[in-house]
């Protein structure tokens, strides 16, 4: 049987005519074309050029011609192989080729003179050329052509019928030419609209693709009927070849996407480009300065409201009064967490929305912050007297008391105890007054909050910054308000708390938009300014107030406990690792006791801060850098990978949370008004079966095209954490390479750590998950 097999998968080989044809005079045309431009366009033309070009003649040939056409009526993998390549491989070669010139080249010089050159001069064949090579057109058409003939009645049909089949092979190869030659842009062809078009283009196509490979892979039913009723090969089912199939789309198609864009935008950012391209604008501006970056505090309202010298307390009561609110829930409101602001409101809402908010407008929680009204009162009073010690000027109590809140978070089931969360907000009220009633400066914020340097580390990503207009004014400044505030009238107004000098400041770390430096400068010389989110990957400036990040190991430490938490923190709520992890918990001595699982939690971070000082310490062989520089830097550049899989997982808890947003304020409301125990009871019992969904649940399978839509979503912002944190490791390696082989290598193992630490934040959105506390 096997020899009888492997002689009819022989067999399968065929000739199509006209594929074949069409090959050959292509190939013919364009090494005769290739041969003549590259006479007078040697750089233009290399031979990579024709190489590229007939190897995608080729890969187109082989999708047509080999057993993979027959084997796609058996095995829906075979299908999936050939469109992979009749839209991801074969098209892309071909237009990197750069066809258009020698092919022309290539025909009867007689035929293109007489006959193509008079039409190809005609307005309507210009129109009809920029009409079909726009990208919107492009990528609408290719994407229009993927999922349509990927829908069951489409797919099905070109099963049953040859023609309908050759049409579709028609459709998959033409549309992706058009969608490539946008991405990859041909020599002589030029792009319409600005190359950075060429990012949300490739991450719309690929979040396309992530969806329909999720459908394949994780659904529950067979999406093709004609693969459940033939004959099975190889001895696999039709849903392992199903699951089998979008797995090879999901990987292959997604890897296809991101390698371009990964070179896009490492070409656009680099520094020889920016400074190419400034120079061609302001020449075609006549040496004009370039536009000024918008400066918020110039707009007229919120401009107005943030320097208002009451916009900072306004916005603390506010936030004082919700917290007020939630304290007094968490005591005396409902015990179901999903109907409690304390419970879902808090780590379901405010909790994604506030990262959210930092990654868009910097530390906008800690402008906000209710937790600094006491040392606004202390210092009313004038109690505080004492300096911070010296040897506490480092983030290390800060890390403990990350490390020490994800392991309460889980010891303590914050998530479903409304009461443990509420006894929580009112321990981190009483530290922060404690803090700032003894110690002068803003001590708390900076060396102990927990929270802040969160916030102050996904602020590095974020294009809000707060910084000097003018150096020159700045310069001729005397007096340093911004740092030691100044006095008018009977008010005076301090500088800033955190010691960050303004001529020296650099990024948003530390900074908490205090604004208190925007009043103090009498010479209105500091703006809140959007600039490139990406600014500050990669660098390592001398910072006010603290130095070289590259020899601030704990600020390194902070980082890779919020990015290596991200990962560990969601994975606490799927099966196949909380069961292993309860079982590996069990075992210790100290099973069942808080200390046993603190133990525990300080154990696996302690290994997991090991394993990446082993990293780096491979990543060293490749430098002149000491290893704690290279630890420091690389540290930094992978946060954006961290962040990501904080938004993806954080963005999940959200959106499972939205329909339920109005009966948790109905029900605070309920709590909060005298004589509505009744309407409270009422909600409740219309909210049981939805406080109960802390049981593991798929929500690939529960969801439907939900699910798949939120895994698509979840997908994209690792893409973009990735493409980020691969960007930065790519200007840290150039920043401390020994010599441009050593950098590559470096890039390449910084890479390879980079993705693998992706691919386990990918694995771990697609397993079965507990809706802790989440009122679906």
């Amino acid at each position: 049987m096997p020899d009888n097999f492997s002689q009819a998968i022989a067999q399968s080989w065929t000739l199509p005519f006209a594929p074949t044809l069409a090959v050959i005079v292509a190939a013919v045309l364009y090494l005769r074309g290739w041969r003549l431009a590259r006479a007078t366009r040697p750089l233009e033309l290399p031979p990579w050029r024709a190489v590229s070009f007939l190897s995608g003649l080729a890969l187109f040939w082989l999708a047509l011609a080999s057993p993979l056409d027959a084997l796609g009526g058996f095995l829906l993998t075979a299908h999936m192989t050939q469109h992979l390549i009749l839209m991801s491989f074969a098209p892309p070669l071909i237009v990197l080729g750069a066809p258009t010139v020698p092919l022309l080249r290539g025909l009867p010089r007689a035929w293109v003179r007489d006959d193509l050159a008079p039409w190809m001069n005609t307005r309507a064949f210009h129109g009809l050329q920029e009409f079909f090579t726009h990208p919107a057109f492009a990528w609408i058409a290719m994407n229009a052509a993927f999922l349509g003939w990927h829908t069951p009645a489409a797919y099905e049909l070109a099963l049953r019928s040859p023609g309908w089949h050759e049409i579709e092979h028609a459709c998959f190869f033409s549309t992706s030419i058009l969608f490539w030659w946008f991405v990859l842009e041909p020599w002589p062809s030029r792009n319409p609209v600005s190359r950075w078009a060429v990012v949300p283009y490739l991450m719309g196509a690929d979040l396309l693709n992530t969806g329909l490979s999720a459908f394949l892979a994780f659904g529950d039913r067979i999406v093709y009927p004609t693969y459940a009723a033939v004959p099975r090969l190889f001895g696999t089912t039709a849903m392992n070849d199903q699951i089998a199939a979008g797995a090879e789309m999901w990987v292959l198609g997604s890897i296809v996407f991101w390698i371009p864009l990964g070179l896009t935008v490492v070409q656009l950012l680099s520094p020889k480009r920016k400074r190419l391209m400034r120079m061609q604008q302001q020449t075609a501006a006549g040496r004009r300065p370039l536009p000024k970056p918008i400066d918020l505090l110039r707009l007229p309202v919120l401009g107005h409201l943030l320097r208002w010298r009451y916009g900072r307390t306004s916005l603390q009561v506010v936030s004082a009064a919700i917290m007020g609110i939630t304290i007094w829930a968490g005591f005396r409101g409902s015990a179901m967490s999903s109907m409690n602001l304390a419970g879902a409101g808090v780590w379901n809402i405010i909790r994604p929305v506030g990262l959210v908010l930092i990654l868009l407008t910097a530390n906008f929680f800690c402008m906000a912050c209710p937790f600094t009204l006491p040392r606004e009162l202390a210092r009313k009073l004038g109690i505080a007297k004492l300096r911070w010690p010296q040897w506490l000027r480092r983030k290390w109590i800060a890390a403990g008391l990350l490390i020490l809140f994800f392991w309460a978070y889980e010891q303590f089931v914050l998530w479903d105890s409304p009461r443990a969360t509420a006894i929580l907000l009112l321990a981190y009220i009483g530290t922060a007054l404690l803090v700032d009633s003894l110690f002068t400066g803003g001590n708390f914020c900076k060396y102990v909050c927990p929270v802040g340097q969160f916030n102050f580390a996904a602020s590095m990503l974020a294009p809000a910054e707060l910084g000097m207009r003018s150096k020159a004014v700045c310069d001729s400044c005397a007096t340093s308000d911004c740092i030691n505030g100044r006095s008018g009238g009977n008010q005076k107004q301090r500088g800033c708390e955190l010691e960050l000098y303004m001529p020296t400041k650099i990024g948003n770390m530390d900074c908490t938009l205090c604004m208190d430096c925007v009043k103090a400068c009498p010479h209105d010389n500091i703006g809140l300014t959007l600039l490139s989110p990406a600014r500050e990957l990669g660098r390592d400036p001398q910072r006010s107030s603290l130095g070289r990040l590259s020899s601030r190991t704990d600020v390194a430490a902070v980082s890779l406990v919020l990015t290596l938490a991200a990962p560990i923190n969601a994975a606490y709520m799927i099966g196949p690792i909380s069961s292993r992890l309860g079982t590996l918990e069990a075992a210790h001595p100290f099973a069942g006791s808080n200390l046993g699982s603190l133990l525990f939690t300080f154990a696996l971070s302690a290994v997991a801060l090991g394993l990446s000082w082993l990293a780096a310490k491979l990543l060293q062989a490749f430098t002149r850098e000491r290893l704690r520089t290279v630890f420091c830097r690389f540290a930094l550049a992978v946060m954006p990978l961290g962040l990501a899989m904080w938004v993806g997982h954080l963005g999940f808890h959200l959106a499972m949370e939205m329909p339920s947003i109005p009966m948790v304020a109905q029900a605070t409301y309920a709590d909060l008004a005298p004589g509505a125990h009744g309407y409270n009871m009422a909600l409740m019992g219309s909210m049981a079966t939805m406080g109960s969904a802390s049981k593991p649940a798929n929500i690939l399978l529960m969801g439907g095209a939900h699910g798949m839509s939120l895994l698509s979503l979840q997908v994209l912002v690792l893409d973009l954490g990735l493409l980020l944190a691969l960007y930065a490791g790519w200007r840290t390696a150039k920043d401390i390479e020994r010599s441009p082989a050593s950098g590559r290598w470096l890039i390449g193992l910084y890479a390879v750590l980079a993705v693998a630490f992706y691919a386990a934040c990918v694995w771990i959105f697609t397993q079965p998950m507990e809706m802790r506390g989440m009122g679906m």
